[in-house]
Parts: C-alpha cells; sequence; structure tokens
C-alpha cells in the first residue's frame, strides 16, 4: 500500500498524489477520472549531449523506468528517484496546487546527482496530440521512444492527450527552454534538463480536464498564449508595417541567385566532383535583372500580389560569408539594380535572406561569438553550401546584426527572412566570459527579432516556434507530407491569424497527381505558397503549374488574416476547416467523390461553403 502524500479538493478537480507519484486526478465538471501511474522513463545520462540537433530516439540500453519513493516535508512532497535496482538515485522536491480548472505541479528543488528527471509521471490515456510540424494525433503506439525539446521539435509549449470523449493539457509555464516531451507508446509526460550543468530556474507544468478534441485543447492553448504576450495579429502587425498586406493571400517567390562552389565541400560530404572543379568559384544563377525579368513573367501568369525574396545577394552568395555579408554580390549586378529590385512597389515586398545563427571559418569574425561546448570546442551545425557552419550565442548574433544594419539600412528594405532563428532549440555555451544558458539564447533571439522590428520591416524566420509570433510575420515551416487521419493543423488552430506559414511547390520534382495533393493540404492547414526557383528553366519547367494553382491562393486570400475556428475528419481521406468569417473548406484526399449532404466532394477536389450550409 501507498500512503496518500497529499490531497485537495476545489469546485472542479479532485486531486490524490500517492508515495509512489502516482496520481489519481477526478474532473467534477465533467465527471471523469484521469490516472498517471507510478512509472517514468528516465535516462542513465544525460539527454542533451551538446550537440546542435538533440537526438530524438531513445534506446532501452539507455533508459529505465523509474518508480518514487516519497514524503511530506511540510508544504512539499520529497521523492526519491529509484534506478533498475530500486537504488536511491537522487531526491527532488515538489509543490502541488490547484488553480481553479488547473492542476499544477512545481519541480522546485532537484539533487545535482541526477542528470536529468522526468517527471511527472504520464497520464494514462488513449491518443496523444502534439505540437509537431503542422500538428499530430498519435492514434497508434509510438514504435520507438523519443524525447523532443521545445521549440525545435514541439512548436508550442504544450502536449495533450484524449480519451473517448474527453481529454488533457500539459502547458509547460516555466522552464520549457530546459524541457522537452518524453514520449513511448501511448504516454508523453514532462522532461526536464539541467542549465549548464545544474539545476537552476523554475519548471512549473500545468495540467487541464475538458470534454473535448484536440481542437478544444489548441483553443486552450491559444487563450494561454494570449494571457502570456505570445500572441499577435497580422491585423494588428499590418497596421504597424503596411508592406505586410501583399503577402495577405499571395505567394512567395524564393531566388537562388549565386553561390561559391568550393571543391573540398564536395569532397567532405563524398559528393561527385563537379566538372572542372580545381578552385572555389562563384556561380551565378539569377541575376538581379533576371530576377526582375521572371517577376514579370510571374505577374503575367497570374501572379496579382505577394512575397519575393533574395537568397544568395551577399558577398560569396549563399552561406558563403555569414555574419559578415557585406558588400552585396557585384556579380548580381549593379547597387543600383539590386535597390531597383528592392524597391519593387506596392503590391509586392522584396525581402533579402540573412542568417545570424551560423558562422564558417573563413569568415573575417571567426571565432567571436562562437558557442561552446562543455569540452571548449567551438560546436558545429550544420554542412551547407557554404561548407561546415559553426553556431553563434545569441549575444553575438544581435551584435553582429546592429553592426551590419549600418549598411543593411541604407538600402530600400521593407523585409528580410532572417534563417534559422525560430527553427531550431536553444543553446547552452561555456566560452569563458560569454556563458550562455538555454533561456539566455532565447532572450538574445527575442531581443534580435525585436531589433528588425523596430526597423519596420517584414520579418520572417523558419520552422515555427511560440516564442517568436509576436515578432515575426511568416515562417518557412520544415516541408511535412500529410499523414492521413494522423497530419492535424495544430498550429493553425492557435496561430493562423498571428502568422503566415507557407509551404513549398515543387513542380520539377512532383508528378501532377502529387501537387494536387500538396495544394490540398495547403488549403486544410492555411499555408500559402512558396516556389524556389534558381534559374530561368526551372521557372519554365514549373510555369503550368504555377498558373493552374491561383485557386489556393484565392481561397487563402479569404482567410488569411481569418481565426481557425474547427477541424475535423470526415473520414480518414476528407477534412473539414472553419474559419471564423463563416467560410468552411471540406477537401477530399481520396481518389473518389465523397457524398455531403446535396453535393458531391469531387475526386483530389474541394468545396468551400458557407458555414451554416449542409448542417454545419
Amino acid at each position: 500500500m501507498h500512503n496518500i502524500l497529499w490531497n485537495a479538493d476545489n469546485e472542479s478537480l479532485s486531486v490524490r498524489i500517492q508515495s509512489d507519484a502516482s496520481v489519481v486526478i477526478y474532473d467534477k465538471v465533467h465527471d471523469v477520472t484521469w490516472r498517471m501511474g507510478g512509472v517514468a522513463l528516465q535516462e542513465v545520462g544525460g539527454i542533451d549531449e551538446g550537440h546542435v540537433w538533440l537526438r530524438t530516439d531513445r534506446s532501452i540500453c539507455e533508459q529505465f523506468p523509474g518508480r518514487f519513493r516519497g514524503r511530506q516535508d511540510g508544504d512539499f512532497c520529497i521523492f526519491t528517484l529509484l534506478g533498475r535496482e530500486g537504488q536511491a538515485l537522487g531526491d527532488f522536491r515538489c509543490r502541488f496546487l490547484l488553480d481553479g480548472p488547473w492542476f499544477e505541479c512545481q519541480v522546485v528543488e532537484i539533487d545535482d546527482s541526477l542528470p536529468s528527471l522526468v517527471f511527472p509521471t504520464p497520464i494514462d490515456s488513449e491518443s496523444l496530440v502534439l505540437p509537431q510540424g503542422v500538428g499530430r494525433w498519435i492514434r497508434k503506439p509510438l514504435s520507438q521512444r523519443h524525447f523532443w525539446v521545445f521549440p525545435a521539435h514541439l512548436s508550442m509549449r504544450w502536449f495533450g492527450g484524449l480519451r473517448g470523449e474527453h481529454g488533457w493539457i500539459s502547458i509547460v509555464d516555466k522552464g520549457y527552454q530546459d524541457a522537452g516531451v518524453m514520449a513511448a507508446n501511448l504516454t508523453a509526460t514532462t522532461g526536464w534538463l539541467k542549465s549548464r550543468n545544474r539545476w537552476q530556474g523554475q519548471r512549473v507544468v500545468r495540467f487541464r480536464f475538458i470534454r473535448g478534441n484536440y481542437v478544444d485543447l489548441a483553443k486552450i492553448f491559444r487563450a494561454y498564449a494570449r494571457t502570456k504576450g505570445l500572441f499577435r495579429s497580422l491585423a494588428d502587425k499590418a497596421k504597424a508595417t503596411p508592406a505586410l498586406k501583399n503577402l495577405l493571400g499571395g505567394r512567395a517567390l524564393f531566388f537562388w541567385q549565386c553561390r561559391t562552389l568550393h571543391p573540398e565541400t564536395r569532397e567532405d560530404r563524398l559528393l561527385p566532383a563537379g566538372e572542372k572543379e580545381v578552385e572555389a568559384a562563384l556561380k551565378v544563377h539569377l541575376t538581379h535583372r533576371e530576377c526582375m525579368e521572371l517577376i514579370e513573367q510571374a505577374k503575367a501568369a497570374g501572379l496579382e500580389r505577394g512575397l519575393v525574396t533574395l537568397c544568395g545577394w551577399i558577398r560569396g552568395g549563399y552561406d558563403e560569408s555569414h555574419p559578415d555579408i557585406w558588400p552585396p554580390e557585384s556579380a548580381l549586378g549593379s547597387r543600383e539594380e539590386f535597390k531597383e529590385l528592392l524597391s519593387l512597389p506596392d503590391p509586392f515586398t522584396v525581402a533579402v535572406h540573412d542568417n545570424y545563427q551560423d558562422i564558417y571559418r573563413k569568415s573575417p569574425s571567426w571565432p567571436q561569438g562562437v558557442v561552446q561546448t562543455p569540452s571548449g570546442a567551438p560546436m558545429p551545425g550544420g554542412y551547407w553550401a557554404g561548407g561546415q557552419a559553426y553556431i553563434l550565442n545569441s549575444a553575438a548574433s544581435f551584435d553582429y546584426l546592429r553592426r551590419n544594419w549600418e549598411n543593411l539600412g541604407q538600402l530600400p528594405l521593407r523585409a528580410v527572412y532572417c534563417d534559422t532563428t525560430t527553427a531550431v532549440q536553444f543553446y547552452e555555451s561555456y566560452a569563458p566570459g560569454h556563458e550562455q544558458t538555454r533561456s539566455q539564447d532565447e532572450a538574445g533571439k527575442t531581443a534580435l527579432l525585436d531589433f528588425y522590428k523596430n526597423q519596420s520591416v517584414v520579418l520572417g524566420s523558419e520552422g515555427a516556434s511560440d516564442f517568436g509570433v509576436p515578432h515575426v510575420d511568416f515562417l518557412l515551416p520544415f516541408d511535412q507530407e500529410r499523414v492521413a487521419g494522423e497530419t492535424i493543423p495544430l498550429w493553425g488552430l492557435v496561430y493562423h491569424d498571428a502568422v503566415l506559414r507557407y509551404s513549398v511547390s515543387n513542380a520539377t520534382k512532383s508528378t501532377a497527381e502529387d501537387l494536387q495533393k500538396q495544394w490540398l493540404a495547403q488549403m486544410v492547414w492555411g499555408h500559402q505558397m512558396r516556389w524556389y526557383f534558381a534559374s530561368r528553366d526551372e521557372w519554365e519547367q514549373s510555369r503550368e503549374a504555377f498558373a493552374e494553382s491561383f485557386y489556393v491562393d484565392h481561397w487563402l486570400e479569404q482567410v488569411a488574416s481569418s481565426e481557425m475556428l474547427s477541424h475535423r475528419f470526415l473520414s480518414d481521406q476528407v477534412e473539414e476547416t472553419v474559419f471564423e468569417n463563416g467560410l468552411r473548406l471540406v477537401a477530399n484526399f481520396s481518389p473518389d467523390g465523397f457524398p455531403l449532404g446535396d453535393l458531391v466532394i469531387p475526386a483530389w477536389g474541394f468545396r468551400i461553403l458557407e458555414q451554416r450550409q449542409h448542417g454545419a
């Protein structure tokens, strides 16, 4: 038998916590009981190995089923984490409280002997709801164990579960920068990481229990985001930055202008050698003048408004010289031509690509501001067009941006795509005199985004993260294939009317049927189109699909700044979204027509209806 360590009641909940850390929660409002078991998967060592991308897959060899032995200590509960053989590994202290419909768990003190901690134990559920990519509803047990961190793997600081007609949401209210989600089978719970090799900061997770589904969970977080300053509408952003209006319901053109080819980078990546590639050589794809010509051709094909982003305009081309990007690459044309391109009038907004996450050894500023791992080595990032990148700490990123703005600010610049800033996890640095915690990294990234917005530019970044929403206007999420019955627009249900998201259309590598499916998914998710061109030939190969797909833009123009109210599956292959302005989209991903009242939704097709029609 286990003793009761803590119990409390209010008008909404009754909670009983036992000495083995198991919990019984009775939701009085909905007459439902939820249970947390007495086991949480724990890591043998630290979870964060100091790499640029945390390894998400975990194995049974590096984990063990952690059990707990608890005792009371005044207003606190002290738990001892027990290892595989039941040995005591270390203690941690918790405080619990009820706040109306919320049950809160505070982990206030942890022994340094514990390299990480997964707590509380997971809630028994039939399915999981996770803000990964577009969003996931996991109804079959996961085949592997995972640890996903905020915000790299989870775009919002919450997750949840469903059982029948009821659900729960867990919001990491404090300490999410040093937290993630441990998931296995159909369980998920919070895992906590040390901050620079010691336990510091606050760790608070809040639970709420509902009658409803993933839509209702998303709307609870939307309300939370508003109260916490994690929301700013597109309508408000457009008032402050009028050039944003050109993006609403438009599409994005990304032009790859040039890059420098390095024989050694091919060798490092074990790629076939290029023809006559014996020394570094600049390869120009599209000059400033050619970009302007392609824009005119896109307009002739039907493009009415949108975003144009110039990639590789910097000294040496794409990725070559970050953060020492100035002057612009002269091989692309004169400074006057560059300014003319940037000055493209409404209803178009032109952006430049930039990056303050990465630095390269050949950059003159190397190694100032580079993140150092616990061993003292510079943290390597990805191997990009410019070769091996290394990661900058946020303070240095901000300093480099302010320095560069002395030149950038002289351009007729109305928009910037600041790559990677909102896409990656937060980084620690052990560089002497320039130490950085994950929380400080978030604060530095926020300051960088704020600096841009203070220049009144339309601002975009990569991936998605809730901390960036008040500051960015558009996002380029990682491309995601729709999984029938699993992919759900959680991000859209929270943030559709706060940030524009673009999905790529690649007519040169996709069949016509694949493109139709991509476009249909974009319409359901509320993602606008982005097209990449690195040559005239790529434009010519895409021209037909480019012209055929404007029905996507026309739909998104109607709902671009409207809240997504709901989403549901009419079948695994037929989905419906409803927006605040009363419009309803029914999309059929099936090769067969789908009957809906007196209508038939065509195969690979859609219908736009008023919400009140057909029993909606």
